[in-house]
């Protein structure tokens, strides 16, 4: 059985990455698991007073994720495929690599949405990062509407 790390940030755009996961998944007979990385920040707000760490606004956001992510693992079980799924805080492209290293995944089934060359320099790209440093297969799903 081949194993499919696919992450997903959780917006519309994860649904469709999600769905071409599970296409591969049953022509290879492989399972599925998706991964949602929240940001190490996620608990931080600038208040008066500057950085403030509220854990109670970082539990909440770990919740509403992991929540969402049960409900797109179940909408994909539905299909016939194995799908398991977890949370991790971390940077996004080193959680995604250590994960498809220590799940032993066979390929990486990332989502491209294709920002402008000026959101890259600085910002980033996950998808460009993770196909950069991947030693497995990636296959890239772009996004066919890019102004979400």
């Amino acid at each position: 059985m081949k194993n499919i790390l696919v992450p997903v940030d959780l917006s519309a755009f994860s649904n469709e990455i999600a769905q071409e996961a599970v296409n591969l998944a049953k022509l290879v007979n492989g399972k599925l698991t998706l991964l949602h990385v929240v940001s190490l920040d996620v608990g931080f707000i600038i208040g008066d007073v500057g950085f403030q760490y509220l854990p109670e606004l970082e539990q909440t956001a770990l919740e509403e994720d992991a929540k969402s992510l049960s409900e797109l693992q179940r909408k994909l079980s539905s299909q016939g495929v194995v799908v398991h799924a977890m949370v991790k805080q971390g940077i996004p492209v080193d959680t995604v690599l250590e994960q498809a290293k220590e799940l032993n995944s066979d390929i990486i089934v990332i989502g491209s949405k294709g920002h402008g060359h000026l959101y890259e320099a600085f910002v980033g790209s996950v998808c460009r990062d993770v196909i950069k440093n991947a030693t497995i297969p990636v296959y890239v799903i772009p996004d066919k509407n890019k102004s979400r």
